[in-house]
C-alpha cells in the first residue's frame, strides 16, 4: 500500500519522525509551532515505500490540509502528488467535501499549482516562511490557473501584505525567467536579507547553465561585506554580478521577458505579464550597468 490513511493515535510516532526531521531540523521550525491540538482530530496519510514511511500529510473536517513532508531522499519521485490525489480523494469520497484549502510555503507554489491548485493573492509568515493560500475545487477541470502565472496574468497587484514580496519572489522565479536584474535602494530592506529569498535565488541560478543574477545598489557603507547578499554574491561571482550606482532610486525586480516587482517600504506592486514595461526598465537598467562601478567594500571579502 503506498498510501495509508491512519489517525494521529495510531501512527503518532512515524508522523512525528517525519515532520521533525523534514520541518524541525531541515527547515528550523520550533517545534513548539509544529505541534498543535489539530493533529489529534485529523485523518493523517502515510506514503510508504514498501513498509519504509517517506512521506505523510494531514486533512481536517473543514478541508483544510497541511502537514505535508516528504523526506529529502524521495523528493522529486512523485511522493507528493500520490500524497495530494489521496487527500483530494479522501475528502471528496468520505466526507463529501468539495473545495481544498492549504497555506503552503511559497518555496512549494509550482508544485501545488502544477497539481491544479489555484492561488489566493493573500500572504503570510508562518514559522519565519512566507506563505501563499491555495485551493482546489474537487471534481473541476479548469482552475484559476493564470493567477500570478508569469506571461500570462496582466493584473497589477498592489499588495500590503506580511511576505507579499518574499513570496512573488519565489513564486517569479520558479518560472525559470530568462534573466533576473536587481536594483536597491535599501539594501537594510528585509527582502535582501531573507534566507528564503535568497534560497530561491540560488535556485533559480542552478536550475540552467545560461542563467544569471546582476544587482546594482545604490551605495555601499563600511561593514557591506558582511550582509547575506553580498555573502552570496561572492559564492556565486561567476553566476551573480553586483556593482554600484548612484542613480538606483528604487528597490526592483525584473525577470525577463514579462514580469516586474516594486517594493517600497510595506508596499509591493507587481505584474506578472507586462512585456513593454519590463523592456524599458530593463534598458534603463543597461544603460546604468554601463556607468556603475565595481563594489569595492564587497570584493574584501575575499581578503
Amino acid at each position: 500500500m503506498e498510501i495509508e490513511t491512519t489517525n494521529w493515535r495510531e501512527q503518532r510516532d512515524i508522523l512525528r519522525a517525519i515532520r521533525e526531521r523534514v520541518f524541525i531540523q531541515e527547515q528550523n521550525i520550533p517545534a513548539a509551532l509544529e505541534w498543535d491540538a489539530d493533529d489529534a482530530d485529523a485523518v493523517h496519510f502515510i506514503a510508504r515505500d514498501g513498509k519504509r514511511p517517506v512521506g505523510c500529510a494531514r486533512l481536517l473536517s473543514d478541508g483544510r490540509f497541511g502537514r505535508m513532508a516528504v523526506l529529502q531522499k524521495y523528493r522529486n519521485q512523485s511522493w507528493g502528488s500520490r500524497l495530494l490525489r489521496a487527500v483530494e480523494h479522501y475528502y471528496g469520497t468520505e466526507m463529501q467535501g468539495r473545495i481544498l484549502r492549504a497555506t503552503v510555503q511559497t518555496q512549494a507554489y509550482g508544485f501545488y499549482h502544477r497539481n491544479g491548485f489555484s492561488p489566493e493573492p493573500e500572504f503570510c509568515w508562518d514559522a519565519g516562511i512566507p506563505h501563499i493560500h491555495m485551493h482546489k475545487v474537487l471534481g473541476r477541470s479548469e482552475q484559476e490557473l493564470e493567477l500570478f502565472t508569469p506571461g500570462r496574468d496582466n493584473a497589477l497587484y498592489v499588495l500590503e501584505q506580511p511576505a507579499a514580496a518574499e513570496g512573488l519572489v519565489q513564486i517569479a522565479s520558479q518560472s525559470g525567467p530568462a534573466a533576473i536584474n536587481i536594483t536597491i535602494d535599501e539594501l537594510n530592506h528585509p527582502l535582501w536579507s531573507d534566507k528564503t529569498t535568497l534560497s530561491s535565488l540560488i535556485r533559480y541560478v542552478r536550475g540552467a547553465r545560461q542563467r544569471n543574477i546582476r544587482v546594482l545598489i545604490a551605495r555601499e557603507y563600511a561593514g557591506i561585506a558582511d550582509h547575506p547578499l553580498l555573502q552570496l554574491q561572492q559564492r556565486m561571482s561567476s553566476r551573480m554580478q553586483l556593482r554600484v550606482y548612484s542613480a538606483v532610486n528604487a528597490n526592483q525586480i525584473l525577470m525577463t521577458p514579462s514580469v516586474y516587482i516594486s517594493i517600497d517600504r510595506n508596499t509591493v506592486t507587481a505584474c506578472m505579464n507586462d512585456r513593454a514595461r519590463v523592456a524599458r526598465l530593463t534598458d534603463q537598467f543597461q544603460e546604468w550597468w554601463r556607468s556603475s562601478q565595481p563594489c569595492k567594500e564587497g570584493r574584501r571579502l575575499g581578503l
